[in-house]
């Protein structure tokens, strides 16, 4: 493939992978007032997240590339809370050199939407950031989607429902140790779920709590179920500078599936 332009003031981690990328490193004062600055072309900005916290909102838009923040070792929330939203995607530093190419790769071709993609099909292959559990989670909605539907009249789905579902499902610790129960790729769909039927839109940084576990775990599983096909972003039409994630068409398709056939087993029976 050809060689990924990858603008930057300074990255750790390039020196492996320097047959497929271009590195462009900058001053940061070239990036926080880049109409002044003749910046080369390139096609992603990479920068860990404490310097692209530096970079306002406005100058990122007029950079207007897609941006990777490379994140910290350990779970530094108070480094990445404010970035989060304005991210596209992101690197860890336990990340392979193939995880980190394939990223950036996707960064600056995203995937089309569209299907559940199955990870016998090459996503496990070629994505090797996604987790084994991601990959699991994506197959099984993608069996279920392909089931008959219980009936929309015979069941009502509401947001109202996941919400109770979420809410049990937090109630848990009250009896039982937290530890043995996390479990934040579910809690992320269900939210996920309940904030489209609610006609909601959820920033990244929203979901992150919504998964109640530490940011940085958040943000790989956020990740994995991307490139398994299950979570997608948006950019804010009134505000190019913010971005949403939510569930993709066929995703969200399963999960609707799921809940008529999890309501219909407490429906009243004539």
């Amino acid at each position: 493939m050809n060689k990924i332009r990858v603008l930057t003031v300074d990255w750790q981690g390039e020196d492996r992978a320097k047959e497929h990328l271009f590195i462009h490193r900058q001053p940061l004062a070239a990036l926080q007032n880049p109409q002044a600055a003749s910046l080369p072309a390139a096609d992603c900005l990479l920068l860990p997240a404490d310097q692209l916290a530096a970079i306002s909102p406005r100058a990122q838009a007029i950079i207007g590339l897609p941006v990777i923040i490379a994140l910290p070792g350990r779970d530094d929330t108070s480094a990445i809370a404010d970035v989060l939203d304005r991210a596209d995607s992101f690197l860890f530093a336990d990340d392979s050199v193939e995880t980190r190419l394939a990223i950036l790769a996707a960064a600056v071709r995203p995937h089309g939407h569209g299907e559940v993609r199955e990870i016998s099909n090459g996503t496990a292959r070629t994505i090797h950031a996604l987790s084994a559990d991601a990959g699991r989670i994506a197959e099984a909605l993608a069996k279920l989607a392909a089931q008959p539907p219980v009936a929309p009249d015979e069941v009502a789905i509401d947001a109202a429902l996941v919400r109770r579902i979420l809410k049990l499902r937090r109630e848990r610790t009250r009896f039982l140790p937290a530890e043995i129960f996390a479990d934040p790729a579910w809690d992320m769909l269900l939210d996920l779920t309940a904030a489209r039927l609610e006609d909601k839109q959820v920033p990244v940084s929203s979901l992150c709590i919504a998964a109640a576990v530490p940011t940085t775990t958040a943000l790989r599983w956020i990740r994995s179920l991307s490139e398994a096909g299950l979570l997608e972003r948006s950019t804010d039409p009134r505000d190019a500078r913010r971005t949403w994630i939510g569930l993709t068409p066929s995703a969200a398709d399963a999960m609707l599936a799921w809940l008529r056939l999890f309501a219909s087993q407490f429906a009243p029976r004539g």
